[in-house]
């Protein structure tokens, strides 16, 4: 084993299995699905008001952008 890693207060760090690209994009998809999915519950639910449309894409993006985010950081481990 390298002296390195030995060192006091050196904390090693495997490299992550999925590849950094394949991370970033992760937030992406999981916000588009999430935000489609919030606007056809909302459309049905609702009778075509466009403020409620908005909001409910708006959320459903927010909670796919926080899914997502919480999924690359359990990928990385």
């Amino acid at each position: 084993m390298p002296q390195s890693r030995n060192r006091r207060g050196h904390h090693f760090q495997k490299p992550a299995a999925v590849p950094a690209s394949q991370r970033v994009k992760g937030r992406a998809i999981w916000a588009i699905l999430f935000a489609i999915f919030g606007f056809a519950i909302i459309y049905f639910a609702s009778e075509g008001s466009w403020m409620v449309l908005l909001l409910g894409t708006l959320v459903g993006a927010l909670i796919g952008y926080f899914a997502g985010k919480s999924m690359e950081e359990d990928a990385k481990a």
